[in-house]
């Protein structure tokens, strides 16, 4: 029972279902856009990762505006403004996980799809974004060769108001439905599969051959 797809009882940290507003609730995306002061943010804890993600955000800083809050970057205590009104300063959020890692997708994603995050996040990690949640609602580092023509995409987007409105729009159909029950899911599955009277796993085998690897991209 793991958040991997082959797993017997798949177990996802989340799920994302299309919920758009009425159209008379839904904001000016384009004033909003337009209101932002600030290009990317990132909060963390854990600085040594294995896809080195945190030397992925220090070539992008090169190039572009990246607040690193957390850990490894400003303190953020309930009192910092900057960390409280992340969603109405910056345009882009970074959801990167710790490890490249077979359907490894975390609250990190996730919690973009929040009501009223006006926020894009910017994935980095092993899963198969495009297949599995909606295009158009995030950006993919794994089309960029480098950090450098990530941030140069991210710094044009930033800039195009319209296009990055549509972004906005287009990610507000979408929320986010909060934790999975893995104890349903467990009891579920037991009342609806006819199980082996034995069968025998490698757990170890199949928890690390060609599950994880290491990015190519820093």
């Amino acid at each position: 029972m793991t958040y991997r797809l082959d797993a017997d009882i798949f177990v996802p940290y989340s799920h994302l279902v299309f919920s758009p507003k009425p159209l008379k609730q839904r904001p000016d995306y384009y004033k909003i856009a337009k209101s932002k002061t600030k290009t990317a943010v990132w909060m963390v804890s854990k600085c040594s990762t294995p896809n080195k993600r945190l030397e992925y955000v220090k070539e992008m800083q090169k190039y572009i505006d990246v607040d690193i809050f957390g850990a490894c970057g400003h303190p953020c205590p309930r009192s910092n403004s900057n960390c409280n009104n992340w969603t109405t300063t910056y345009k882009f959020y970074l959801s990167f996980e710790n490890s490249h890692c077979k359907d490894y997708v975390t609250e990190k994603f996730f919690k973009l799809f929040q009501q009223n995050v006006h926020v894009i996040p910017v994935v980095r990690g092993g899963a198969d974004y495009h297949t599995h949640f909606p295009n158009g609602t995030f950006i993919n580092t794994a089309h960029f060769e480098t950090a450098k023509d990530l941030a140069l995409h991210l710094k044009h987007l930033a800039s195009d108001l319209e296009t990055y409105s549509k972004y906005l729009e287009y990610k507000d159909l979408y929320r986010n439905t909060g934790p999975v029950d893995h104890l349903c899911k467990f009891c579920s599955f037991l009342h609806t599969h006819n199980l082996p009277a034995s069968k025998a796993y490698n757990l170890k085998r199949w928890i690390n051959d060609n599950h994880c690897y290491n990015p190519t991209d820093i």
